[in-house]
């Protein structure tokens, strides 16, 4: 029986580096060899994963019969900077976007720095440090509106 999903190996260090300059993007799509990092809680609130899960074709295929993978779990892949729409010349443009809407709704931040399978890699952390990890739990990837906007 095929995997849903399987611990580090050798794809996933090339994915993130937790020791190097590479950095990973913390609401990447749904594709084989992105990590699996939180899970949507039934209130719209990422549960994160702390342990590394590197997903397969085979999760991508189970998860997308219940509806896109991304409204439903939170996923890292490689930080692409310039190559990412939303990129904004020097960061990531989410995590900015993200922290603003937040002061304007007066949503408070998660207490405490959840826990976290990519902190030492993150590209929002490293951008932002505790702050954006106190919003990141309010993120969630659902690629369905960008598929629509096309």
């Amino acid at each position: 029986m095929p995997t849903l999903a399987r611990t580090s190996n050798h794809r996933t260090a090339d994915l993130i580096d937790p020791g190097g300059a590479q950095k990973s993007c913390p609401s990447a799509p749904a594709e084989p060899g992105a990590l699996l990092i939180g899970v949507v809680g039934p209130e719209g609130v990422v549960q994160p994963i702390p342990t590394r899960l590197e997903i397969d074709a085979d999760f991508i295929a189970r998860a997308s019969k219940a509806g896109t993978p991304e409204a439903r779990f939170r996923f890292a892949g490689r930080c692409v900077e310039g190559k990412c729409r939303q990129w904004t010349g020097n960061s990531c443009g989410v995590i900015e976007k993200v922290l603003a809407g937040m002061t304007d709704q007066a949503i408070d931040p998660a207490a405490g720095l959840p826990r976290c399978a990519i902190r030492g890699s993150c590209r929002w952390y490293t951008q932002r440090g505790g702050d954006a990890c106190r919003a990141c739990v309010y993120v969630v990837t659902d690629q369905r509106a960008d598929q629509l906007a096309v």
